[in-house]
């Protein structure tokens, strides 16, 4: 991901690039993994949400929604290939979630996590589904209902992150990872990885969508965004 200016902001172009990415290594055969990185200081922010809070008719919400995010998550999902999340730096909303979903997570001791969507009156749709699969349900449900976010250390106890290491060892260890990656049969990986997210109910994911579409039209999204935008902390209960 390489919008460092912006935190690494999820875009609607990076989230066409993202899923450009996932279906070349996908269809490519000398592609044995994917590592899922993001220039600067930190992995990602999460939305834009000078992008998606600019949005004129509920009409291109719902195009960003199931055009665009949808698709992305789909694509991520379908992938058989072992997916690598190697953060450094903050990992925040959407970008918390990419690692979630990830197969494996690196961090850097610095790092930190948190799903903050709802700060703002979005949502990290996502994580409601994939966080009681692969980690602390109970955690992620709070880290959710009050954004606050968590270290990597702490990300690592409740199965977030699996190696939290020093900045300076980070792309050693992945590197390390990736060759035991390449000494596990492909055709084994990618069964793995069908029965893994046959757990992914698409019932779930079908809500999922729809209530990240409610948020980011709604009254709170609004005002949390023009609080964002002027480094204030929204205020909903006012």
């Amino acid at each position: 991901m390489n919008r460092p200016s912006v935190l690494n902001a999820l875009s609607e172009e990076m989230f066409r690039g993202l899923r450009k990415s996932l279906k070349a290594a996908m269809e490519d055969d000398r592609a044995r993994s994917v590592v899922i990185s993001g220039r600067g200081t930190a992995f990602s922010a999460g939305l834009d949400i000078k992008q998606v809070s600019g949005f004129e008719s509920q009409s291109k919400a719902r195009s960003f929604v199931y055009e665009l995010v949808k698709p992305f998550w789909d694509t991520l999902f379908n992938c058989e290939k072992p997916i690598v999340s190697m953060v450094n730096g903050a990992a925040y909303g959407a970008g918390a979630e990419i690692a979630l979903a990830s197969d494996i997570v690196v961090a850097s001791i610095g790092s930190t996590f948190a799903f903050s969507g709802g700060r703002i009156g979005a949502l990290c749709c996502v994580s409601a589904i994939i966080g009681p699969l692969v980690c602390g349900g109970r955690k992620v449900v709070e880290m959710n209902l009050t954004g606050e976010p968590i270290t990597a250390r702490e990300a690592r106890e409740i199965g977030l992150v699996n190696h939290a290491v020093r900045k300076g060892t980070l792309l050693a260890t992945t590197k390390s990872i990736l060759e035991k990656l390449s000494h596990v049969s492909p055709i084994s990986n990618s069964s793995f990885k069908r029965i893994l997210y046959d757990n992914v109910s698409r019932s779930a994911l079908d809500t999922a969508y729809a209530q990240l579409l409610r948020t980011i039209t709604s009254a709170d999204f609004k005002s949390g965004s023009e609080a964002f935008g002027r480094k204030q902390i929204p205020k909903y209960y006012c």
